[in-house]
């Protein structure tokens, strides 16, 4: 007989919830991939969801081999380092019955300690909302405005110093093995431990494709896939001592899955506790990042950045990297619009997407997209100042697209802007018969019939 975890883990609404939850990331996935595979599920999600539900009800579903993507890393200036974070795409099945296993997870109580944990943040479900007062935009945040209003308040009581670190590729170090004897410990059912070290081991389909990079993909014990829902909730599990024990004491340390910062009363502190930070991740197999990791504590004053995020003398605005990051990509939107445009003069095709409407509305969704992630800064003169930059970026381009219609055909305009052409829309025409011909043949049919008949008689 089932357990009642392993039954919630199927139990369809359980299912329902977690695809929902799956496809609505999706949506916003660069992979062309990604989102055909979503809208195929979508098709008919509820008989697939109700086969997934029998499968795992008779012991006989499997996790399909999944696909190893190395997404190559950029440094400040949008280029590439060489380096690349080693992601897990697997089926969309599996993430859906993953996506289950976590959400039972969540509920269980003996497991609230690594979930529900004062200062750490993101990539729990809901990621852990919390209470602001006064908020009129809501009663509650998560993700990164609360991590970043934590640091807020405990700078407001007294913290004068900090020291912000990244721990280096953070998922490939975490041990399946310790995670699971944790899990097993605290929910002691053997049926359900059984499907969630199913559901974290790594099997790649793309093996002899990855070539040398295969062997950072955590296909061994050692490290969990990034793409799993159920990763950060084993990052939460294995640094649990760890946000217990830089929490003691006089000094903060908010953490966000693998960037943490320490806010203390004083330099020394801020720095010893740094040092004891790095001292506690190599127990675990872990190392901060040079590149990305304070040397030693700074003064508040000076401003420092956090999650993308700079604060400085009473400024909440947009990391100097997050504001040229949305500045690159606008321009990069117009750039290559306007290679596709000026293919037009050499015989190329135009792609409606790089005409000047889907252009503009591409680089509109960008621009509303990034200014809401970053609601809750209060330097309204940063943002004034990207519109400015915007502004001109518009104006060159719309320039630009001036300069190329002016040298294109007059036949090409319609489909530069962007409208539909009307002799490009598939059609079925009818065909018109000869009007002579269908004539004349039923001429010929009513003469014979009269000669039949003349013949009768």
């Amino acid at each position: 007989m089932a357990s009642d975890l392993t039954r919630a883990v199927r139990n369809l609404r359980n299912l329902e919830h977690a695809w929902g939850v799956i496809q609505r990331n999706g949506r916003t996935s660069t992979s062309e991939e990604v989102r055909l595979e979503l809208e195929v599920f979508a098709e008919d999600a509820s008989a697939k969801l109700r086969s997934i539900q029998s499968r795992l009800g008779h012991n006989s579903f499997k996790f399909e081999p999944a696909k190893g993507v190395p997404i190559p890393k950029l440094d400040g200036r949008g280029k590439k380092t060489g380096k690349f974070r080693p992601i897990v795409l697997a089926p969309v099945e599996s993430r859906v019955v993953q996506r289950a296993i976590l959400n039972v997870l969540l509920d269980v109580p003996t497991l609230k300690p690594f979930v529900q944990t004062p200062y750490s943040f993101g990539g729990i479900r809901g990621e852990r909302g919390r209470k602001v007062e006064r908020l009129a935009r809501s009663e509650s945040i998560s993700a990164v405005p609360a991590a970043i209003k934590a640091v807020l308040d405990e700078i407001g009581a007294g913290a004068r110093f900090v020291a912000s670190a990244d721990i280096r590729s953070f998922f490939t170090r975490i041990s399946k093995d310790a995670v699971t004897q944790i899990i097993a410990a605290a929910i002691n059912d053997g049926e359900l431990i059984a499907l969630f070290r199913q559901a974290i081991d790594v099997e790649l389909s793309n093996m002899a494709q990855l070539r040398d990079k295969a062997v950072d993909f955590p296909i061994e014990d050692i490290g969990v896939a990034q793409g799993n829902s159920l990763s950060p909730l084993l990052g939460n599990i294995v640094l649990a001592d760890f946000d217990r024990e830089m929490n003691e004491g006089d000094c903060r340390c908010i953490r966000y899955i693998d960037d943490f910062i320490i806010l203390a009363p004083s330099k020394a502190a801020a720095t010893a506790r740094l040092r004891k930070a790095a001292n506690m991740l190599k127990a675990l197999g872990m190392e901060l990042s040079p590149e990305k990791s304070s040397k030693g504590g700074t003064s508040i004053d000076d401003g420092f950045d956090f999650l993308g995020v700079n604060l400085c003398l009473g400024a909440v605005r947009p990391g100097a990297k997050a504001q040229a990051k949305i500045l690159r990509s606008v321009q990069l939107a117009f750039e290559e619009s306007l290679k596709a445009l000026r293919g037009i003069r050499h015989g190329q095709t135009l792609d409606r997407t790089s005409s000047l409407s889907s252009t503009l509305r591409r680089v509109d969704g960008m621009i509303d997209g990034w200014g809401k992630h970053y609601w809750f800064c209060n330097d309204t003169q940063a943002f004034l100042n990207l519109d400015v930059k915007i502004s001109e970026s518009i104006r060159r381009y719309l320039g630009e697209y001036t300069a190329i219609r002016a040298e294109t055909a007059t036949t090409s305009h319609q489909r530069m802007l962007g409208i539909s052409e009307l002799r490009y829309i598939a059609r079925e025409p009818f065909n018109f018969p000869a009007i002579g011909t269908r004539r004349a043949e039923r001429d010929r049919k009513f003469a014979a019939t009269l000669s039949s008949a003349e013949g009768l008689s």
